[in-house]
């Protein structure tokens, strides 16, 4: 375990900023839980994953804290993921990411090939700051001009403190950061009668080796798994793909 986060492994090199709590690095892991809706029956694991990322909008519950920025919250555990959802009233039903940055994996398919920009919130107070937009109290000119630093450097997530669980750290993604994500698994867990479990899997084996196909898959009733054979078509499946085969072909080259 790394002495910066649990979902970060200890061998990866850590760059440190001067002034503000900032971190380049890379290996993580990242959890989301979802309260699991009929709606997400038959919605591939791109677009699903692609829902995690949206705008703050003035009926979003954190709209004043980067009002305009699209954001993705995530986790450092799925225990994390799932005290956090269970916070705000969710039921049994649960969906739940598990992600990683793909940029500095072993099998990339994402470019360009970059390491995560971390502010570390904690550092930061930036917890208090959350607490009080979620109340819609008002924040001092301080807790603004620290809102108006972090969006200044650009960073492609935040950490900071969860409340649900002791312990637990949550990230606050920016779009540049998400953008950055792969998916290790899809996970779906349904409570309401008997207990149903089902994964789809996109990355496997100790070394994150990708399986780009899966994106495609999605879920049916009774916690089942389809495919659209459609997705082979898309971009998204063109480019990672492209990007995966030109990587493994640099490898036989030194080899």
């Amino acid at each position: 375990m790394s002495e910066l986060f649990r979902n970060h492994a200890f061998s990866s090199i850590v760059k440190k900023y001067k002034g503000l709590p900032i971190y380049e690095t890379y290996e993580f892991d990242f959890y989301r839980c979802l309260a699991f809706s009929n709606d997400f029956y038959g919605k591939t694991v791109s677009v699903l994953h692609s829902g995690n990322l949206r705008e703050n909008k003035p009926e979003n519950r954190y709209s004043k804290l980067f009002l305009g920025q699209k954001t993705s919250y995530w986790s450092d555990h799925p225990e994390t993921a799932v005290a956090e959802v269970k916070k705000h009233g969710s039921g049994n039903n649960l969906l739940t990411f598990w992600a990683y940055d793909d940029a500095t994996s072993t099998f990339p398919t994402i470019e360009p090939r970059e390491p995560l920009i971390i502010i570390d919130g904690r550092k930061l107070g930036f917890r208090t700051i959350i607490d009080k937009i979620e109340n819609d109290i008002e924040l001092s000119d301080q807790e603004k001009e620290i809102q108006n630093n972090v969006l200044g450097t650009k960073p492609d997530c935040m950490a900071y403190e969860s409340y649900a669980i002791k312990g637990g750290v949550n990230f606050l993604f920016f779009e540049k950061g998400f953008q950055k994500l792969a998916i290790r698994e899809v996970n779906l867990y349904l409570s309401d009668s008997i207990d149903k479990k089902s994964c789809i899997a996109c990355a496997i084996t100790c070394d994150y080796s990708p399986f780009i196909k899966s994106y495609g898959e999605y879920f049916m009733p009774n916690a089942e798994i389809g495919y659209d054979e459609h997705y082979i078509e898309s971009n998204e499946y063109k480019l990672r793909s492209q990007v995966l085969a030109e990587y493994r072909r640099c490898r036989e080259t030194i080899k």
